[in-house]
């Protein structure tokens, strides 16, 4: 340990040597316009938009095999000082196509293109739409796959492949080799059915088709250079199939990123210019992705334009129209397909009862979770039975603490118990499977880069402590923190480290297994849980399915339909996101967490971290649910009504729904303050809703799909429903898009020297409330004048955010106030010079873009400002 720890520390040192001096401060690279609204002269009769958020912190969703870029404005734009403003006169538009070799003369001798949304078009409105065209096709119907599962896989192939060979390239195989339910011809299935796809979809646009044909009327050369997971074979056969025979036969050379193990952003342009022959300035090339196909080939001399198919005000309306694409399935005539029966086999249930006086617990236990737990109850014994008839030597196991209430409910619809509870935990099944690096490496690559969290993701590799530290020192130091912590993860001593402390974990494991489950070989084992991802199950048969030969299945209440899932897992209820963490707090047995085994294999507990009061609730809660299963199961026993099991599924699945999205007032009081202690934060807790807490982050967040189900909830079905659609349908809706109401606010920025004043417009959020960001510069201070438009105001906070939305620092006590009477957050403008200024704070320099983001509300308007500005 003392080894490792001096050699990270001298890592530190050198780092922190390393480390340039701070960028010279730059106004005019300033602001971002896609991220801080376009500014406009103080003349016009115009405020132009300024985003509530960078365009970061939108969830991806996910490139197919071009890669894609947000808008930029080739002009009036001002970027961070670690930005470079290259476009100038570095662009290319639709008509300038046909002459654009006439503005270089005889000085360009080869023409280089990109392929995916320059040469290459799809008929579908963005490359994620070819997945559902994907979908549509007969193996994947029959193999029931969804557009959402293959940007899953790809995202994950992409990490896994970083990790193991520092490349970033993927191919089909790579990302169809993570459909681990599927067999290997399934999948090649399915990797040909997408090239069939992409030629269905594709089609050749015509102004470079010409402009093909125009090189070569010049004696020039021409090349295609593609950031792509297709092999050039594969890209190949689809150029073929859309291009004219001669303008084929005109492309000497396709360059694809994955066969050369690097993209254009890197270092493919290297390899093109050395193969091409020619000096780097005597190559165009031309593209759709400012930074793979302008800013990367210029730096190594390539002479490249941006190409830019739509004005931003084009591409905006186009995004919008690809939304309401996504949701005419609401205003069409429901096919016949679309219209499901609803079934309710509980009524009678209802009807018998004595359900007075309606408490919160009977209404949630008995007559929403009860039926949940019931149709579950009937789905494991059904399994266990059809598996006994198969000869199969069955034991279940109920997975404690979370699958407690389960292992009730079985038993009760049984009439005896169906298995054994037992304390193997997600978190020790993940700890004890790290035998080698490609273990180690396939957990990290399983880590979304939205969520990634370096304490969480050390401490589930069993480092201690000061290690973490230490490497996340190191890690923050750097341009990429993230992967350089990956990299560090790797090094070879923190791998012996890893090894070493999971090799004795899952000792004590094995014991406990040996001791408690008294599994033979040749058992089949179910682990029964509510479960999500099954984690548990998938790393217990990666670590011990061979060494004690059992086959080792999941039998769970509701399960992620992500392609990685375990092959030998099903469940009651399968859905593409968890919004249910409240039913299983309902379901969890009160004890603490099993966080270990002693060396007899006897689980270690930790203490209990949630409240009395919380459990008392549950308990009543449970009491009813299993008060429902005796009453259903002795009316239907006596009735002679039996049920089929797509009846009781989809009952199931209705009622676990309308709790998540559409709770009562009784729920809403009842669930107030509930917490989850399943969390690596410092006290492990966290609260899972609270109503006050609700109304407060709706001013912060820019759309209902940010916030948690109840807390939609507790503002109105309407904020449900929208979030409920964006989630569902994924649709690219950005925060000025949610609400046309905005409030200008005019800033200055700058330095002591230098200083420039723009005009911007924060976003609606919620209540009164609006949006803005700023930049964040550490020798630059954000002069907001705000007596230019308010009188009164309040400022909710300051903080300062990294580009991935993550909250650095609360600076909203670090305000400089000039003519201006401020009472917690209100603040006063005694007149229309009234200014607050955002001091640079005593923070470090950061490598990465850093933002304020400043959430305010309008109060009293100044009486010179127009109306018309506030919507």
């Amino acid at each position: 340990m003392r080894i490792i720890l001096e050699r990270l520390t001298a890592k530190i040192r050198q780092t922190h040597g390393a480390q340039q001096s701070a960028h010279k401060f730059r106004l005019e690279n300033l602001l971002d316009a896609d991220l801080f609204g376009e500014i406009l002269p103080f003349s016009g009769d115009h405020l132009y938009r300024s985003s509530g958020l960078p365009d970061a912190m939108v969830p991806d969703v996910g490139s197919l095999t071009g890669m894609t870029t947000q808008r930029r404005k080739p002009k009036d734009r001002l970027l961070p000082s670690n930005m470079r403003d290259t476009h100038h006169r570095t662009s290319i538009k639709v008509h300038h196509i046909p002459t654009i070799l006439d503005d270089f003369g005889d000085s360009v001798k080869v023409l280089s293109l990109d392929c995916f949304d320059t040469l290459l078009w799809r008929k579908t409105a963005t490359p994620r739409d070819v997945f559902a065209v994907l979908a549509d096709t007969p193996v994947a119907r029959r193999l029931g796959i969804a557009p959402h599962q293959r940007v899953s896989a790809a995202a994950r192939a992409y990490r896994a492949k970083l990790l193991e060979n520092g490349s970033k390239e993927t191919d089909l195989d790579d990302i169809y080799r993570l459909f681990t339910s599927l067999s290997g011809e399934e999948r090649e299935l399915l990797a040909e059915a997408e090239i069939r796809t992409e030629m269905r979809v594709c089609f050749a646009f015509s102004p470079y088709v010409e402009l093909i044909r125009l090189a070569g009327a010049r004696g020039i050369k021409t090349i295609i250079v593609s950031d792509t997971y297709l092999r050039e074979d594969e890209l190949r056969r689809l150029l073929a199939r859309h291009l004219p025979e001669d303008v084929m036969q005109s492309i000497n050379k396709i360059y694809c990123s994955v066969d050369y193990g690097t993209s254009k952003s890197d270092a493919l342009f290297q390899t093109v210019i050395k193969e091409c022959g020619v000096p780097a300035s005597q190559i165009l090339h031309i593209g759709d992705n400012d930074v793979a196909d302008a800013q990367a080939p210029r730096k190594l001399g390539v002479r490249a334009l941006h190409f830019l198919p739509f004005d931003h005000e084009v591409a905006d309306f186009l995004r919008l129209q690809h939304a309401a694409s996504s949701l005419i399935v609401l205003d069409q005539a429901a096919p016949e397909a679309v219209v499901l029966p609803c079934y309710s086999p509980f009524r009678p249930i209802f009807a018998v009862a004595n359900l007075k006086p309606y408490a919160p617990e009977t209404m949630i236990g008995y007559m929403s979770f009860g039926p949940v737990l019931y149709a579950y109850a009937r789905f494991l014994t059904d399994e266990v039975e059809a598996l006994q008839q198969q000869g199969k030597r069955v034991k279940v196991f109920f997975l404690l603490r979370d699958a407690y209430l389960l292992s009730a409910a079985c038993e009760a619809y049984a009439r005896k118990p169906v298995g054994k509870p037992v304390r193997i935990r997600k978190f020790l099944a993940i700890a004890a499977s790290f035998k080698t690096r490609a273990d180690v490496d396939y957990y990290i690559s399983g880590i979304e880069h939205e969520v990634d969290d370096f304490h969480a993701t050390a401490k589930q590799l069993l480092l201690p402590p000061e290690v973490t530290e230490l490497l996340i020192r190191i890690a923050d130091q750097s341009a990429d923190p993230q992967t350089v912590f990956h990299q560090l993860l790797r090094d070879d001593d923190v791998m012996e480290l890893i090894f070493k402390k999971s090799f004795d974990l899952r000792a004590r494991l094995t014991r406990y297994i040996s001791k408690e489950l008294e599994v033979e070989e040749g058992d089949t084992i179910i682990l029964a849980d509510i479960a999500y991802y099954g984690r548990t199950q998938e790393y217990l048969n990666r670590t011990f399915k061979e060494e004690l030969g059992v086959e080792i299945l999941g039998r769970y209440l509701v399960a992620s339909d992500e392609p990685y899932r375990p092959a030998n897992g099903k469940a009651l209820i399968t859905t593409s996101c968890w919004d249910y963490d409240l039913f299983e707090q309902c379901c969890i047995l009160k004890e603490g967490m099993v966080v270990d085994y002693d060396l007899d294999g006897e689980p270690v507990l930790d203490e209990i971290k949630i409240g009395e009061r919380q459990y008392e609730k549950v308990a009543k809660v449970q009491d009813e649910c299993l008060r429902f299963i005796n009453d259903a199961r002795s009316f239907f026993t006596k009735s002679g009504v039996t049920h089929e099991f797509s009846i009781l599924q989809r009952a199931a699945h209705a009622a676990l729904f309308r709790h998540g999205y559409m709770p009562i007032e009784a729920e809403l009081e009842y669930f107030n303050g509930f917490q989850n202690d399943k969390f690596m934060g410092p006290d492990g807790t966290k609260t899972l809703y609270h109503l006050d807490g609700a109304w407060k982050d709706v001013r912060c967040l820019p759309s209902p799909y940010r916030l948690g189900a109840f807390e939609t909830r507790s503002l109105g079905l309407d904020f449900a429903f929208s979030g409920l659609v964006q989630k569902r349908f994924q649709l690219d809706l950005r925060p000025e898009d949610m609400n046309v109401r905005f409030s200008p606010l005019k800033v200055s920025i700058g330095s002591m020297r230098e200083s420039k004043v723009f005009l911007l417009r924060a976003h609606h959020l919620h209540d009164g409330y609006f949006s803005i960001m700023l930049p964040y510069e550490s020798d630059t201070g954000v002069k907001m004048r705000l007596g230019e438009h308010y009188v009164w105001l309040q400022i909710e906070g300051i903080q300062v955010l990294n580009n991935a939305g993550r909250v650095y620092s609360d600076v909203s006590s670090s305000l400089d106030l000039e003519e201006i009477n401020r009472e917690g957050e209100i603040y006063q403008c005694l007149s229309q010079a009234s200014a607050a200024t955002i001091s640079p704070v005593d923070l470090q320099e950061f490598k990465t873009p850093h933002y304020y983001h400043v959430i305010f509300r309008p109060l009293v308007l100044r009486a010179s400002d127009p109306p018309r500005r506030l919507v």
